[in-house]
Parts: C-alpha cells; structure tokens; sequence
C-alpha cells in the first residue's frame, strides 16, 4: 500500500493513502491559492464564480480590478453601484453610467478651445464681448480694466494639442477693492442646449469642467455656475494654482442642481465664470448650490492688482458626468458655425466685391429693396451693426457701382432687409447687389446671449 518515487536512487517521495510525504532532503514547492466554498459560490483568492459568472473585487483607480499582465494600472474597475470605469495609465479615462457614450458634441461649450475670433482685439470698458467668440466679460463697478485677444504665443507655450488661448490683458489695475467690483471671463450656454442635465429635478446629473489656465498668481482660484433662469443660483468651485505664470489643467466636478431651473428656450441657461475680481458682495460659500449672483469664495484672488498681469485660458470643456475626458477638438468649420448662431461678421477682401448672397430690386431710378441673408439663422433676433451708408455701394451692369446715401435694413432670424438709396443713376425694374466700399467695412449681425 505504498508507491516510493526515487530520483538519482534516492527516496524523494512516498504515497500512502490519502498522504503525500516528502523525505528527508526533499521539499514540495506550492502557490498558495485561497479557496472558498459557500452558498453564494466559489471564492478563488478574492473572484466570486457561480453559475459561469466572476465577480470582481471593486478595484481604484490606481489599481483596476481587471487588467493585463505587466500593466497592471490600466484596464477596468467599478468605482459605484451600476458605474463601471476605464482607465489607462492610472488615470480615468471614462465612467460608463455617470459620463454618457461617447458620441455626438459631449463638449457644452462652443469654441472652448478658441479657435473662432471673428472680432480680434477688444478692450472692455464695460461688460461686453471678448475677442474669441461666445466669450465675453462681466463688470460691475471696478475700476480694473482688460484687452482681450486670441492669442498663440504666450510667454509659457499654448498647452500641447491647443492652437489658440484667450487672453485678459490687464490694463489698469485695481489695487483695492470695493465690495461691488466684480470683473469675470464669462462663457454663456443657450438653455435649449441643457435640458438633458434634467436640473430641478431630483435626478439632476453632475457636470464636470476641466480647462487649461495660466495664472499671474499662484494660490487659490474660483470658478463658478451661474443659472440665470432661477433668479441666480450659483455654484463656486476653488482650485488651486501650484505656479505663477504656468500652464496648469484642472478638473472639476459640479452636481446637478436639484433646486433649480432651466428653462426650455433660446436665453441663456447657464454661465460658466471665471472671476478676476470679486468683492465680497459677490463672494459666498463653495461647493455647494445657492441663490444668489456671486461669482467667488472669500479666498479668491486679485488678480488685475498690476498693469503685468495676464490670464490665459484654453481647452474649456463642461460635460455630463464625472470624470473629465479628453478636449473633444472641432474642425474649424463645425465650430465657426456654431459661433454663427450667435454672431456673424460680414466683411469683404478687396473694393466693390458683393456681398455673398445679396440681391437688390431697383423700383425708382434712386431706390431699391435690398436682402442679405444670414450664413447661419440666429438665435433670436439679431442687432445689426455697421450700416454706414457711406460704406456701400450699390452696382449693377448699367450704372457701375454708385455711392450709397441712405441704407436701413430689418433684421429677422434668416436676413436683413430693407431700403437702399442712391442720388441717382439706376433704372426700376434691373437687379443690383450692394458690395462694400473699401478693404476695412463689416457688418456685424449680434444675438449672443
């Protein structure tokens, strides 16, 4: 009843019933493999099997629960109930049940990376638009003051992947404030563009903004939500800025609002600020969702206290869920025309060219009826800006181009239309086109929110 196993004539094992027994000078080598068996199934060290399924550990980020061999920070983990995460490299990349699939614009904000300037350089005196478009300036009261521009060389290099940043140019300072002075780089989003955020209600989903700054000061910075649509609600977030005049990226995540409202329509739903001055009129408590119009916490910073100061800012991107994936870039193209809604700038490349699309019904030798329509329809009813009559002509084949005296055009959401006149020159019943005098006129079509 016993089985000997010698190797080089030498008694190395022995087998009795139910025994293994390794003799003198011999040794069994094992992995340790810790094994349960219970109702809910078998456990091998830490994966639950039953019924042909695995059940993984949760797993971190850090150290996912299903991974690969000689790579053990990337692969997949389960960071809640019904929410599964991917990642690479250590760091998340997508949470499936908080961010949505990929697909379509994840991106709620238009020309986050700011690459669309139809207007250049802007000085603000007063709240208004900056020089990339959908972004703009609110001011109350301070007397500091900024030059906006598009700009792609800064003193620290424009973060990899980014062409172009926003810059706030501080050109007067504002050494000491006032408890209304209030100065932000503001980005508005339409309200039709927000409804999936279901806000108001009690599944309210979080957002999560991440975006590339470079700061005068290091130290702590606000940016802050504002809903518009419930009277002001607002929620302030803080971040912190390891190195003064350094690209820096940060991620942020906001949850949904449970208490407010967004209405379903073409005004402004939510803005997006970010201040560079705040008083304490407009200073509140972070993270968490209030009403009220403030714009920072008590630990935000001047910066506009020097005519040096600088702010830069790129790569602007607020998406539902709550980890921050990648910049979703745009073809130029696709983000020009989502900027047209909003604005539109006609200008012209050389003397007398018509502007495109234009068409002008002559009626009486000195009159006519012109139309202009839009490249994109607008948002609401747009203001029309630069219509000098001295900037146009009017042309056609008989008269050449004559100098226009009067001009008065009705804007809709498609077009401009409306009277033309000229001293003389042009006969009822032939067509025309209007065109621009010079290489320097415009026409601005404005519905930004």
């Amino acid at each position: 009843d016993t089985i000997d196993i010698k190797i080089a004539g030498a008694d190395d094992f022995q087998f009795t019933a139910n025994t293994l027994t390794a003799l003198s000078g011999s040794t069994i080598a094992t992995n340790t493999i810790a094994e349960t068996t219970g109702a809910s199934g078998v456990t091998v060290d830490g994966l639950l099997i039953k019924d042909s399924t695995a059940a993984f550990a949760d797993g971190a980020v850090a150290t996912p629960s299903i991974t690969n061999t000689g790579d053990t920070n990337t692969g997949v983990y389960f960071p809640a109930a019904d929410t599964v995460g991917v990642v690479a490299g250590g760091v998340e990349q997508f949470r499936f049940g908080s961010n949505p699939i990929p697909g379509g614009s994840k991106n709620l904000v238009i020309n986050g990376g700011m690459t669309v300037a139809q207007r250049g350089s802007q000085a603000i005196t007063a709240s208004g638009r900056a020089a990339t478009d959908m972004w703009s300036a609110m001011l109350n009261d301070t007397a500091g003051r900024i030059t906006f521009t598009q700009d792609s060389t800064t003193g620290a290099a424009v973060p990899l992947g980014h062409g172009y940043a926003i810059k706030a140019d501080c050109t007067t300072a504002e050494g000491s404030l006032a408890a209304s002075d209030a100065l932000a780089i503001r980005h508005m989003i339409e309200a039709k563009n927000l409804q999936h955020l279901r806000w108001g209600e009690a599944g309210a989903k979080a957002v999560t903004l991440s975006f590339w700054m470079s700061s005068p000061k290091s130290g702590t910075h606000c940016v802050t939500l504002n809903q518009p649509d419930s009277s002001y609600r607002h929620y302030i977030s803080e971040f912190t800025v390891a190195s003064a005049d350094t690209w820096e990226h940060f991620k942020i995540t906001i949850p949904g609002d449970t208490g407010g409202t967004i209405t379903n329509d073409t005004g402004a739903g939510l803005s997006i600020n970010f201040p560079l001055v705040c008083g304490s009129t407009f200073q509140n408590t972070k993270d968490v969702w209030a009403a009220g119009e403030d714009y920072g916490s008590s630990s935000v910073q001047n910066l506009l206290d020097n005519t040096a100061n600088n702010v830069y800012i790129t790569g602007v991107q607020l998406e539902v869920g709550s980890v921050a994936t990648d910049f979703a870039h745009e073809d130029y193209g696709t983000t020009l025309h989502k900027c047209m809604r909003y604005y539109e700038r006609k200008t012209n490349a050389a003397d007398n060219i018509p502007i495109a699309g234009s068409s002008t019904l002559i009626y009486s030798t000195t009159n006519g009826y012109v139309t202009i329509p839009y490249l994109v329809p607008k948002r609401a009813t747009p203001t029309i800006g630069g219509l000098t009559a001295g900037d146009f002509y009017m042309w056609n084949a008989s008269a050449g181009g004559l100098n226009v005296t009067s001009i008065a055009l009705t804007p809709s959401l498609q077009e401009m239309h409306g009277g033309v006149v000229v001293a003389s020159g042009v006969v009822a019943g032939n067509s025309s086109h209007i065109a621009f005098k010079g290489t320097d006129k415009y026409i601005e079509i404005m519905a930004e929110l």
